[in-house]
């Protein structure tokens, strides 16, 4: 009898957390959400080192200044701009059609965007980092596939120590960007030199657009710079030729922020 007594009581603690399980289950059934995989320390671990072969911009940069020449198809402009290590550049340029100026603001501050450098702990390294179930062992051309296991379905590719292949999903857009060449700077370090941008439709998996890029570098006090960016879109039957070049490049360098802080 004391037995019986003990285990109703076990049931009774029991019951609650088994209910709660049973709810949390059906909820992620109904939700349709698998539940978040394991990261794993290898898939992690490649992918940081990789990150780590970026040629990024100094924390020391204060101020950087060109002048800008935008070539559009033949027809060319010239603005300046101007840029403080952080914020988004600023761009001068008469002229324009405001399809143009968003062009050229969006593609500046790309160039630049992408040379800072950053935590990859607190980026992409917060995300569940798995290699692709179709992984084949470095035996693609493009090498190792890894996830994110984010809202983007993003996923890179790996090959000799570099990110050759970004993957991501944004609303209707699936692209998919393709490193073809990279300019060697020092110390196993990297910039892309030529890549193309796929973008497909998310739901039917139809090519929109393809984007032919390829950029140029200049160093200047040891530091690597943007020298000119052109891309070649093809799109809707035709084909769209722009450019971009900075010159007269300058540089004013100040105390480390993680000093300063």
């Amino acid at each position: 009898m004391r037995n019986e007594t003990i285990k109703s009581l076990w049931l009774s603690l029991l019951a609650p957390a088994i209910l709660l399980l049973l709810l949390a289950f059906d909820t992620q059934a109904q939700s349709g959400k698998p539940a978040s995989p394991t990261a794993d320390p290898a898939a992690w671990n490649l992918l940081k080192a990789a990150r780590e072969t970026r040629e990024v911009l100094p924390d020391t940069i204060k101020h950087i200044s060109a002048q800008l020449i935008f070539n559009d198809n033949g027809a060319s402009k010239t603005g300046t701009v101007n840029y403080d290590g952080q914020n988004r550049a600023v761009i001068k340029m008469d002229g324009l059609s405001d399809e143009a100026k968003a062009w050229i603001d969006d593609q500046v501050n790309s160039v630049l965007a992408h040379r800072r450098n950053g935590d990859f702990s607190k980026g992409d390294g917060r995300h569940p980092i798995t290699f692709a179930a179709n992984d084949k062992d470095d035996k693609s051309l493009l090498g190792r596939r890894i996830e994110l296991h984010d809202s983007m379905k993003s996923s890179y590719r790996i090959k000799n120590n570099q990110v050759v292949e970004v993957d991501r999903t944004m609303a209707d857009d699936h692209f998919v960007i393709t490193v073809l060449e990279t300019t060697p700077t020092a110390n196993g370090k990297f910039l892309p030199r030529n890549f193309v941008v796929n973008y497909f439709d998310a739901k039917s998996g139809a090519l929109k657009r393809s984007e032919a890029f390829t950029d140029k570098y200049q160093k200047i006090d040891g530091i690597w710079l943007p020298a000119s960016r052109r891309i070649v879109k093809a799109e809707a039957g035709r084909l769209v030729a722009r450019g971009l070049e900075f010159r007269n490049l300058q540089v004013k360098l100040g105390e480390s922020q993680a000093a300063s802080k």
